[in-house]
Formats: structure tokens, sequence, C-alpha cells
């Protein structure tokens, strides 16, 4: 019987071609962009600022390279590498599923929020909260504290009723 093992190899299993060591390895992934709370703020009120030229589709590629510009500016000093536009727009998505995170928390019964302490929950082992994390895993951060942004967050998401009869 022969090794049908894949370690070692220069060929990718799934495209037929030949893969470079330094992607098969993962040393060629760039640093992360850090975010203070200060960079978080000034983003988020550049958006808010930016709002009512943004539509109903949301906010376009361009008004998230004027972020990039605008923190540039602001923040001459930034950790991590560089807040481009693509970075301000995944950094939006996270920011949308924070918010999305904290509705669905607020609004399951049995759980409490506080706006310092999250869902407020102590026990790391507790069962509601695994099987609530478990289809919604963008929860978990928001166990025991809370979205600092989601005030101006809330001025930012569209209204959007849900149900039959609206």
């Amino acid at each position: 019987m022969s090794d049908r093992s894949s370690s070692g190899s220069s060929h990718s299993l799934r495209s037929r071609g030949t893969i470079e060591a330094a992607a098969a390895s993962g040393t060629s992934r760039k640093a992360p962009a850090v975010w203070s709370k200060a960079e978080e703020t000034a983003f988020l009120e550049f958006l808010l600022k930016a709002l009512p030229s943004s539509g109903d589709r949301g906010f376009k590629t361009t008004t998230f390279n004027q972020a990039a510009t605008h923190l540039k500016e602001k923040f001459t000093q930034q950790r991590g590498a560089e807040k481009t536009g693509v970075v301000c727009k995944n950094k939006w998505t996270a920011f949308k599923k924070a918010y999305h995170s904290v509705i669905e928390i607020k609004c399951t019964s049995g759980f409490t929020w506080s706006d310092e302490h999250g869902a407020g929950i102590a026990d790391r082992k507790d069962d509601v909260w695994a099987r609530f994390t478990k289809s919604h895993p963008h929860a978990k951060p928001f166990m025991s504290k809370g979205f600092d942004h989601f005030e101006i967050m809330e001025q930012l998401m569209p209204n959007q009723s849900k149900g039959a009869h609206v």
C-alpha cells in the first residue's frame, strides 16, 4: 500500500498547479491593522458624516478610501498594517456583525444587556450561552463586555422592519 499523503508535495490537491512554498507555510500573510478605540471612533464618525451621500445601498469604495485618508491624516502614528480602503471596509463589516450580534442578545429572552458588561454571563461554562454562541458566533466577545460603539452604529444602520405585515 503506498503513502497517499500530500505532505512534501509542491502541488495543490485542488488546483492542479504548483503552490509557492511561502504560501504553503503561511509566511506571506500580512500583519493585521491594529485599531485603537480612538481610531475606531474617528472612523465611525467619518462614516456618520458621509451617511447622507451614501444612498440606500450603503457606503461605496470611495467612501472607505476617503476614510483611510482621513485616518492617516488624523493618526500619524498608526500600529500594525496600513489602514487602506479595503481594511476600512473590512472593519465596517466587522462592526455590522458586532452590531447585529448585540441586537440578537438584546432580543433573546433570558439574556440581559448592559453597555458595560454585555450579556453579563459570568460562567464560561454556561450552557445557554454556549448554545446561543454556537448559532451566533459573532456574539462571543459580548459574554461579559459591552459594545462601545453601539450608539453610533445604531445611527449608521438602516432601520429594518421585519415581519409579514410591515
